[in-house]
């Protein structure tokens, strides 16, 4: 059973972008669930999403800041500017974005995307999540179908931790984990407790973002910042 009291970003700007992350959580789920019509799916490929980036569309993979000398907000402007080159972008081996996206045939589709789509930024989170809905259906079809079709979140969390996102520990206790997000998710969207394992100790989520984030305990009568 989902614990009572769980981990959930709050309204905070991310990573210096002035963009409240709570706009970010709205956005992407009301997008979801007009696309997939299941709330179990949509609260499911949030957490993951949450573990990856943040929810953050403009992500830089936090080992490449210092080594490619940007922050998520430079790194996103020399590329949209294009002092970041294409092949540089596409082939720098950093993860980027909503899902982190990172292998570079990924990455090329993605500037692709943006460049014929006409979007602001390539870190914009109109793009994420178009671009995320178009792999989606174009080369993982199995994946939105379970999405489409899940009847709890751990069903649709591990499809997308194995199938999707694909990190390195896919272990039992990063499903169980990533799960967990889901139903904070779920709940803060549907006012309902879903019924998923409880998380064991462990980390921060993958991205590890301290800067620009806090978070709430909070349980269904009361909230206490922390």
């Amino acid at each position: 059973m989902i614990p009572l009291f769980m981990w959930t970003p709050a309204a905070s700007a991310a990573d210096g972008q002035g963009e409240p992350m709570a706009e970010y959580d709205k956005y992407i789920w009301d997008y979801f669930v007009s696309k997939l019509g299941n709330e179990y799916g949509t609260a499911a490929l949030m957490g993951n999403l949450y573990a990856e980036s943040g929810l953050s569309p403009n992500n830089l993979q936090n080992t490449y800041e210092t080594s490619l000398g940007y922050t998520d907000a430079s790194y996103t402007a020399a590329v949209d500017s294009g002092a970041y080159s294409k092949d540089s972008f596409i082939y720098d081996e950093a993860g980027y974005g909503l899902a982190q996206w990172t292998f570079w045939s990924r990455k090329q589709n993605m500037y692709e995307y943006w460049k014929s789509g006409g979007y602001t930024s390539i870190g914009s989170i109109e793009l994420a999540c178009d671009f995320l809905y178009h792999e989606l259906q174009n080369s993982y079809p199995g994946v939105l179908s379970v999405l489409k079709s899940a009847t709890s979140i751990r069903e649709a969390s591990d499809k997308v931790l194995h199938d999707f996102e694909n990190p390195a520990d896919q272990s039992e206790s990063v499903e169980i984990l990533r799960a967990s997000y889901g139903g904070t998710y779920y709940a803060t969207y549907t006012g309902t407790i879903p019924d998923v394992p409880d998380p064991e100790p462990g980390p921060s989520p993958s991205y590890k973002k301290k800067k620009g984030y806090k978070f709430f305990l909070f349980n269904r009568q009361r909230r206490w910042r922390v």
